[in-house]
C-alpha cells in the first residue's frame, strides 16, 4: 500500500524522503522488519523501540517511524533510501496506520455493548440467539459484547 494512504489522518508528520513508497508490511517488532516494510519505534513501558533503529536499518525497511524528540543517534547513519517519518505519538500513529493499511476493518464490525448491574449474560444470550436466527454470525465477549 502507498505510504500517503497509510499515513492519512495521523497530525504533525514530518517526514525525510520519499512518501511515494509502496509499503509492504507495518510492524513495531524489531525482529520482524523485512525488506519494504515500514517500521514504528515506539517508547514502551519496558524497552525503547527506538534502541533498536540500528538493527532495523540492517533488514532494509522502506520506511521508519519515530517519535518526534526522541534521542535517536542512529538516524544519522540511515540510508537516503529509507524514508524518515516523525509523529508526535507513535503508539497513536501506529493504530491510525494500522487502521488504514488494514482498510479500516472496525467499520465492518457492529458492535453491541449491554450495561447495567443485573441481567447483562442473560440479555446477550437474548439477543445472540435472536440475530443467530436471522442468519447472523455472531461471537461474544465477555458475555457483555456481541459482535456481528
Amino acid at each position: 500500500m502507498e505510504l500517503k494512504k497509510i499515513l492519512q489522518g495521523i497530525d504533525g508528520i514530518k517526514a525525510k524522503g520519499d512518501l511515494d513508497l509502496d509499503i509492504k508490511d507495518l510492524t513495531n517488532d524489531s525482529r520482524k522488519v523485512k525488506e519494504g516494510s515500514m517500521f514504528i519505534a515506539i517508547k514502551g513501558f519496558e524497552t525503547d523501540g527506538h534502541k533498536f533503529i540500528k538493527d532495523v536499518i540492517k533488514e532494509s525497511p522502506s520506511a521508519i517511524m519515530v517519535q518526534e524528540g526522541a534521542d535517536i543517534k542512529e538516524l544519522k547513519n540511515v540510508p537516503d533510501e529509507i524514508t524518515i517519518i516523525a509523529v508526535p505519538d507513535t503508539r497513536k500513529a501506529l493504530a491510525i496506520a494500522s487502521s488504514n493499511f488494514y482498510d479500516n476493518p472496525s467499520s465492518k464490525l457492529k458492535l453491541i455493548g449491554v450495561t447495567g448491574t443485573k441481567g447483562k449474560t442473560t440479555t446477550t444470550y437474548m439477543i445472540k440467539e435472536m440475530l443467530e436466527k436471522q442468519g447472523k454470525k455472531v461471537r461474544t465477549y465477555s458475555e457483555q459484547l456481541l459482535y456481528i
